[in-house]
């Protein structure tokens, strides 16, 4: 599946922080684009490695926020959902560029097909689930 980083507003969860957060990773996936444009000609590995280290920092403080809000609103599918994110952490830490052994297209490749599979699976599904429900008891719980 070949997945474009372009940000609609059909892709709004409803929640507008998480929204705003959302859009952060359409970016950085833009970003990972125009590094494949190049196919790996003046890319240079420093490119890629703050690309990785942007995405790693960025979804860590996401998954914070996002489960504070869950767990604030009484999501049913928390664990569930926490669960999902550990995966994701845990794929997203096994992309690297470590060693001159590196072989930059690959990555930035792993890295595109990475972030289209997670956004398009978990951002654009499940978070849209999660959003009614948190709605819904927000407006039981105040």
């Amino acid at each position: 599946m070949d997945f474009k980083f372009d940000w609609s507003n059909k892709m709004e969860i409803g929640i507008r922080k998480i929204d705003e957060q959302h859009q952060v990773f359409f970016r950085i996936g833009r970003d990972v684009e125009q590094l494949l444009l190049h196919n790996g000609v003046n890319v240079e590995k420093k490119q890629v490695v703050d690309l990785i280290c942007e995405l790693r920092e960025f979804t860590s403080y996401h998954f914070y926020f996002e489960e504070a809000i869950m767990e604030r609103y009484q999501y049913s599918n928390l664990e569930e959902h926490k669960k999902e994110h550990r995966l994701l952490i845990e794929r997203l830490l096994k992309i690297n560029m470590r060693g001159k052994e590196a072989n930059i297209q690959k990555t930035v490749k792993e890295l595109k097909e990475f972030m289209q599979d997670w956004l398009f699976e978990h951002l654009l599904k499940q978070d849209f689930i999660m959003a009614r429900e948190v709605e819904n008891n927000k407006q039981k719980i105040g």
